[in-house]
């Protein structure tokens, strides 16, 4: 499923299939995992914030399914989710899970940056 969505956005498939998506403010990367159970890889890349990091330095934050780690070099947040293949009965399932992570994300960065 992976495969034909990559092909569908014209993005070309490695040996490792990676989807990226822009959605807003936070670009996704979505490719399957193998080790410790077959799971979709849901990493939510969020804007530059060099002040955002400062809080979550130390440690991780982990909200609902997504863990959310700082990355220094880039100045961001990154938002891992994994999401279990078996749940995901077919391409819209597949396209769901990679919309709810970049929703959550985006609500994450929201609250982060004072909002609602």
């Amino acid at each position: 499923m992976l495969r034909e969505l990559i092909a569908l956005t014209g993005q070309v498939a490695g040996t490792v299939p990676v989807l990226e998506l822009q959605l807003g403010e936070v670009l996704t990367r979505t490719t399957v995992q193998v080790a410790d159970g077959h799971h979709l890889l849901i990493t939510a890349v969020l804007p530059r914030d060099e002040d955002a990091g400062q809080a979550l330095q130390a440690g991780a934050a982990a909200e609902a399914e997504i863990e959310y780690l700082w990355h220094a070099d880039e100045g961001r947040h990154i938002g891992l989710r994994r999401v279990a293949l078996a749940t995901l009965a077919d391409e819209r399932g597949l396209m769901d899970a990679i919309l709810e992570t970049a929703d959550l994300a985006a609500a994450w960065l929201e609250r982060r940056r004072g909002g609602a």
